[in-house]
This record gives structure tokens, C-alpha cells and sequence, in this order.
């Protein structure tokens, strides 16, 4: 299907807004270039797929990472010889095959919940030799490490001893300055990348040295001692060292990736594809779709389904679901009614789901629902209710209706809206009816909308083809855009003429116009529709009425099940007595055996015991049949094959698999239990989630806080009472997320801000030191802390 019929179906627009949806750039990009599915069975793994992904969103679980580097453009780097990748661009490789490691291993913790989505993370690519390799020469600023090797770090020990020098004697020479009044700024400048002092011009020469710069209004000119040249030559002698060293660590780096460059184009196209699942799970959330049923034979059923576009669009308005039913021996449905009543948005509603599902997209409708596998799909859409408002000519839509014919095969699904209504109406319904024979010839599922009254005759006449109408409501005189299979419907033109205020005298003249045989169609449309629209009515209050009858029912039952369950708790209570007594009868007994041993020759105590003895045998006996009949629960005759049971006497459900006279066989799981119908209890599906749910989330159950984002804060800009809450912010944030070290910019400026933030750490219990930067970190510019 070529993107001319993606827009005009509006599956662009419902595409471009799931991609928004995706966490990442090859996400969004592999799914609007998503091919459609080519089998039924791909299409139920990629369904499937978005299902687990939906649940597993619903119920609240994270995924493993919010985002994924694009890193396309740097594979195509790595696959030229000659190529390096920059620190930034290696650290993004990193964090991709990080990504695809702990989708990998969540996915696997998870298999049996979502065993689709675990399929789809065995193919990731597992490596852990490049990431540590990249870890090591790369820290997580995206730097180069000074361990990345033996000669960067002594180069950069080099520098740093050259530096702190520098600035040693650049101090010195600057304290002798400032007591001397030659300077024009008590500090030291950067000029062409050189230590200078900003000397005022008149004195100038009381430094030997050489001149960097002068000042805008020439007063103030920057000048480099002589000497700290040679330092500051042997620092600049370092750092070309350090780029060269850098440079060629960067350079190994990326040759140790080329050979695997395979894996990670791979590993990069399998996590866009997850990207584009995650895409499609949030759109089926936020437009509240399910899974319907994919049928082999044909039949369509769309029960209380959506369009898609307009749930999204039409946020603050009301959107009719559409009701449409065809079976397998149903291939050609003719719907009319009404301009502006919803035929074609009812066509289009069907074109966009079906579309959407070869995509893999869940739709939004009723999990009641039955949808047909569409190989193909042939649109022809070109009235003025089309999204371009391209008006076509006849010839035109001819050559459209030709192609469609051209591609249209067995299980396609064809959509021409107003066929052939651009000519006379009596050719023009000899050829939709010449047409409508073809696709069923070759075995098609079509949908046609018109207003040719002739088609609508055919419709009635022909086996296969159904008549179908938008709903008119006569009174409101407006559309209710509700589906009624099975007869046609009227154009009702002239109540359109009375609700946009036309004389009723034209109206009247227009009606003497007709022919007397189509005003009497005419009125027996009306009157059908307006006896269906009495019997819908009748048929919304009986069930109405039945479903206060069944609440009424609901609550008897549950008043008697709370009623049966006190009398249960009593009989308990009661047996708990009885079985005290018995204990203590028993006792009592003991004692009387015992009298009996200490004296076993007197007749009085023998007889006196035998006497004792039958007294409570009989007692016993009595108290133990009362036990019996208070704990006795009947059998709840109502319990039939396929109801979900509890047993009693233990927190296990299963299904009644049997019914063996007063036992049943209970399908636990993967085994089988014998049970008496009196130790079983009904339940549902809904009360044993709302137990397990509570079983598996305790209380006290909390959610890990959201990782530092950066460990550099920027208070530039701030002024000192609104840099302090955010810097205290700030720290407790990386203290919390074990962070040992960040820095601080606050600029040098006046230095308000740089000493409202020592004032701060200083009193700070977590911060254990901090200080200003160093050359090459800022300078007094920022502030490094540790925690």
C-alpha cells in the first residue's frame, strides 16, 4: 500500500504520534518505516509482543532505561578505515551495548510473565569485554582517562606539576604588581591561551615580557612575563603530547570495535525495534486497546471499536464507537445513509484498524472482537470528506477502482467510498454493480458506501451482499452515527434541507418533484428506521431492567454468603467450646483411671469409677455429635463444571475440572485435587487478582529514586539567596545517589556567588572538601567539592 492510502486512511497521522511515543530516534524511525506484517502467524508474535509490553506498563514496572543513544551515524564512522570515534561518541556505544545487557537480563527475570518479549531479548548481543574496555580509557564526563595509559598519565603528571608552577610564579609576579598600582585587574588573564597580567598601559614596561592583547579602549594591555615563558612553552609542548597520546588511544579504541561492527548494527536495529514495541504499548494504554481475536475464516466483529485518530484529536469531544458484524459468507457490505452521518467514517474506521493491526498495532475496541489476517488492503477515497479534500473526476475514480481490481485478490479487504456515484445513476450502479461481482469473484472482503438506489435494491437481492445504514435521527434531525446491518438507508436530503433552514415551500416543491414509487421508498426507509430506533429503545430498557434485577441479585447473594460466613464463624466458636469440654472430660477420665490404679482391689472405688466412667462416655458422645452437626457445612449444590473454587481449608483455587456426586476433581495448577462440594467455596477471576496482588506487593513498598542526571550544576546567572536552596539541593541529590565528587560553576564576576557557596559546603555535613578549580578546570570560575 503506497502512502497515499496511509494518509488517507490517517495512518500516518496515528503512526507520527505513536513514533512520538518511543524513547529514541531509531525507535521513532523504525517504527513509522515499519513493513506490514506478511503471515498471520508473524502478526500474532508481533501482537503478542505489544500485549506483554501493555502489561507490563500497566502494572507500573520501569524499564530498564528511559532512553538509547542514536548511534547509527557512529557505525557507519567506526566501518572507515582510518576513522576514530571521540570520547562523547565511544561513551555512547557503551551506554547502547549497556542498554542491550539489562534489557536482556530483565527481560530473562521476567520470562515467564512475558516469554514473547524474552524471545526477543536472546537475540540481543551480551558483550562485556567492550564495555570494560571503553570504561577503562573513559570516565563518566565522557574525559579520557589518565589510566588509559602509561604515557598519558605521565604526560598529564607532567602538566600538572608545569601548571601548578606557573601559577606559583604568576602569583608571585602578580602580588608584586598589585602593591606596586601597575595593574588595571587584580587578577590574572587568558589571552591567545597564555597567563598574562593586565597591566595599565603607562607601565607597561616595568615587566619584561611580551604583549598577548590590549584592551578594547586601549588602557589596559595584557602582557606574558618573561619569566613564565619557558613553563608556559613546556605546558603547550605538553598538551600536543596529550592530544597526540589521546588521539591514538581513541584510535586503538575504535579498531577493537571494527571487527564486532556487525554485532553492533544488530544489537542497534534490535533496540529500535524494542523502541518501536514500547511506541505502539503506550499508544494501546493511552487509546485503552486490546488483542482482539485474528480470524482464518473471514468473519469481521467489531464491537464498540474506535477510530483511532479521532480518540486522539478529539480529546475534549465525544467519539462514537461503531458496532459492525460481517461472517464469512458476508463478502460485500453496501453502506448508506445520510451525507455527514458517518459512512465513511464508519469505512475508514474499519481501513485504519485493519491497517493498523498488520502493523502490530493493538486496537481500540472491544477484546470481543473478531478481525480477519488482510494480506492486501485497496482504498479508494477521494470525495470531499477526504483528509487532502481531493475532489475526483469520474475517470478518475474509474482508474482507481481498476487498480484496486488489478491488486485485489482472495482475503483482501477493499474500501471504495461513493462507487461509481460521479455519472448517471443508472450506469453508474450497473457498473458498481458489475464491480461489486468482480471482488466477490475473486474473494474479497469489500466495503462500499453510496447513494444509489439501485445498489441498495442489488444489496437485498444478492447473496453475499448486505445491506447496511447510519442512523438518522429524524426529530434532532441530525446523524447518530450508529450502524444498523441489514437495510439500507435513506439520503434523508430533504430533512438536511430543513435543518439548515430552507423555506418550507421548497421543500414542498422539491418533494412534488419525485417520482411517487421513490417517495414511497422514501417513507417505508423512514418508517423502518424509526421502528427499529422504538425497538433499540424497548431493548436498552430491558436491559436495564435486567441489570438491576441481576444487582439485586448480586446482592442477595453476597448478603446470604456474609450471612452463611457469620453462622460459620458462631459454629466455629461453639465447636471450640464443645472441643474444651470434651479435653476436660477427658482429663476427668484420666484422674478416675488413675484413683483406680492407687486402689486396685477396693469394690467401692472400682464401681464408683465404672459409674463415673459411663457418665461421661455418654456425655462424650453426645457433645461430639453436636460437635459434628455445628461444624457441618452443606454442599453448595450450584458449583458446576468450569467454576473457579476455593478449598476451605486452604488459600488454594482451581477449576472444577469434574463432578463426582458430593466431590469434585479441582484443577490446582498443574495437578489435580479430590475435594467434598461441602469444602468448596465459589469465587472469581477478579477476587483472586485483588489476593494476589495483595500477596505479591507488601506494604512499606517503594520505588528506587531516579538517578543524578549530571554531576556539574550551573548557578550562573543566580543570585546568591537563589543559588543556595538549589546548590543544597544539588548535593543532597548526588549524596544520596553515592556520588564522591562534582563540580560547581559559578563564574568569577563580582564573586558573590563563589563565596555564598564555600559559606555552604563549609557547613555541609556531607561535603568532606572542596576547592577551586585548577588550570584547564575552570580556574576560580568553579568549585570542586568531595563527598
Amino acid at each position: 500500500m503506497d502512502s497515499s492510502n496511509h494518509k488517507k486512511l490517517e495512518f500516518d497521522r496515528v503512526s507520527a504520534y505513536a513514533a512520538g511515543l518511543c524513547m529514541s530516534a531509531p525507535g521513532q524511525d523504525a517504527l513509522q518505516g515499519l513493513a506490514p506484517c506478511l503471515g498471520r502467524e508473524e502478526l500474532l508474535v508481533e501482537l503478542e509482543r505489544v500485549l506483554e509490553l501493555k502489561s507490563l506498563l500497566q502494572e507500573g514496572s520501569s524499564l530498564p532505561f528511559s532512553t538509547l543513544p542514536d548511534t547509527r551515524p557512529l557505525l557507519v564512522k567506526i566501518g572507515m578505515e582510518g576513522n576514530r570515534l571521540e570520547p562523547e561518541e565511544l561513551h555512547d556505544i557503551s551506554d547502547l551495548l549497556q542498554a542491550s545487557a539489562a534489557l536482556r537480563r530483565f527481560l530473562a527475570a521476567n520470562r515467564e510473565s512475558w516469554p514473547r518479549l524474552d524471545s526477543l531479548g536472546e537475540k540481543l548481543w551480551l558483550d562485556t569485554f567492550i564495555r570494560s574496555a571503553i570504561r577503562a580509557i573513559i570516565d563518566e564526563d565522557c574525559k579520557v582517562r589518565s589510566s588509559a595509559s602509561h604515557e598519558l598519565k605521565q604526560i598529564r603528571h607532567a602538566l600538572g606539576d608545569d601548571r601548578q608552577l606557573l601559577l606559583r610564579r604568576m602569583e608571585k609576579i602578580l602580588d608584586h604588581c598589585r602593591r606596586s598600582g601597575w595593574l588595571m585587574e587584580e587578577s590574572v588573564a587568558i589571552k591567545n591561551s597564555r597567563l598574562c597580567l593586565p597591566m595599565k598601559v603607562e607601565y607597561r614596561q616595568r615587566i619584561p615580557g611580551f604583549v598577548q592583547d590590549w584592551s578594547g579602549s586601549g588602557q589596559t594591555v595584557f602582557v606574558e612575563p618573561a619569566e613564565t615563558l619557558e613553563i608556559a612553552n613546556r605546558i603547550q609542548e605538553g598538551e600536543i603530547h596529550e592530544r597526540r597520546e589521546i588521539d591514538r588511544i581513541l584510535r586503538e579504541m575504535t579498531d577493537r570495535l571494527r571487527p564486532d561492527l556487525g554485532n553492533l548494527s544488530y544489537t542497534c536495529e534490535l533496540l529500535a525495534f524494542f523502541d518501536s514495541l514500547v511506541g505502539r504499548a503506550r499508544f494501546a494504554l493511552e487509546t485503552a486497546s486490546v488483542l482482539p481475536a485474528i480470524s482464518s475464516s473471514g468473519e469481521l466483529r467489531l464491537i464498540r471499536g474506535f477510530h483511532p485518530w479521532l480518540l486522539i484529536s478529539h480529546r475534549d469531544r465525544e467519539v462514537f464507537p461503531l458496532d459492525l458484524e460481517l461472517s464469512s459468507d458476508e463478502p460485500v457490505l453496501i453502506i448508506s445513509g445520510p451525507n455527514a452521518g458517518g459512512k465513511s467514517v464508519a469505512m475508514k474506521t474499519i481501513g485504519l484498524l485493519a491497517l493498523m493491526l498488520r502493523h502490530g498495532y493493538l486496537l481500540p475496541c472491544s477484546e470481543s472482537s473478531v478481525f480477519p489476517f488482510f494480506p492486501e488492503i485497496g482504498i479508494e477515497i477521494g470525495d470531499e470528506q477526504s483528509i487532502e479534500n481531493d475532489l475526483s473526476t469520474f475517470s478518475s475514480h474509474l482508474r482507481q477502482v481498476r487498480r484496486i481490481l488489478d491488486g485485489a485478490g482472495k482475503n483482501s479487504l477493499v474500501l471504495i467510498d461513493e462507487l461509481c456515484s460521479g455519472t448517471d445513476v443508472e450506469e453508474g450502479g450497473a457498473i458498481a454493480r458489475s464491480v461489486v461481482e468482480e471482488l466477490m469473484r475473486r474473494g474479497s472482503k469489500a466495503i462500499v458506501t453510496t447513494h444509489i438506489g439501485e445498489l441498495k435494491a442489488y444489496a437485498h437481492e444478492r447473496e453475499g451482499v448486505v445491506n447496511g445504514a447510519m442512523e438518522f435521527d429524524r426529530t434532532a434531525l441530525l446523524p447518530t452515527f450508529r450502524f444498523i446491518k441489514g437495510v439500507p438507508g435513506s439520503s434523508f436530503a430533504f430533512a438536511m434541507m430543513q435543518r439548515l433552514g430552507f423555506p418550507q415551500t421548497m421543500l414542498d416543491e422539491a418533494r412534488s418533484f419525485m417520482h411517487e414509487e421513490h417517495r414511497a421508498l422514501e417513507g417505508l426507509l423512514a418508517d423502518l428506521h424509526r421502528k427499529l430506533s422504538e425497538n433499540r429503545l424497548r431493548g436498552c430498557e430491558l436491559e436495564s431492567a435486567e441489570a438491576r434485577l441481576a444487582l439485586r441479585e448480586q446482592s442477595a447473594a453476597d448478603s446470604e454468603a456474609s450471612l452463611a460466613k457469620q453462622r460459620r464463624e458462631q459454629k466455629l466458636k461453639a465447636s471450640k467450646e464443645i472441643q474444651r469440654e470434651v479435653e476436660g472430660a477427658r482429663r476427668e477420665i484420666r484422674d478416675i483411671l488413675q484413683d483406680v490404679r492407687d486402689a486396685p482391689r477396693d469394690p467401692r472405688i472400682l464401681q464408683e469409677a465404672r459409674r463415673k466412667l459411663s457418665a461421661r462416655a455418654a456425655e462424650a458422645e453426645k457433645r461430639t455429635a453436636i460437635l459434628h452437626e455445628e461444624t457441618a457445612h452443606p454442599p453448595d449444590l450450584s458449583i458446576r463444571e468450569g467454576d473457579l473454587v476455593r478449598i476451605l481449608d486452604s488459600s488454594a483455587t482451581g477449576e472444577v475440572e469434574k463432578l463426582k456426586g458430593e466431590s469434585a476433581v479441582v484443577l490446582c495448577g498443574n495437578f489435580r485435587v479430590t475435594v467434598l462440594l461441602k469444602n468448596l467455596e465459589k469465587t472469581s477471576r477478579r477476587q483472586t487478582r485483588k489476593a494476589d496482588k495483595a500477596a505479591s506487593h507488601p506494604k512499606g513498598w517503594s520505588a528506587a529514586p531516579a538517578p543524578v542526571e549530571s554531576t556539574t550544576l550551573d548557578i550562573r546567572g543566580l543570585s546568591g539567596d537563589e543559588a543556595v536552596p538549589r546548590v543544597e539541593r544539588f548535593i543532597d541529590a548526588m549524596h544520596r545517589s553515592r556520588m564522591h565528587s562534582a563540580t560547581i560553576i559559578h563564574g568569577t564576576g563580582t564573586g558573590v556567588l563563589r563565596r555564598r557557596t564555600h559559606e555552604l559546603l563549609k557547613r555541609h555535613a556531607a561535603v568532606k572538601s572542596f576547592r577551586v578549580g585548577a588550570w584547564g578546570e575552570g580556574y576560580d570560575g568553579v568549585t570542586i567539592l568531595t563527598l
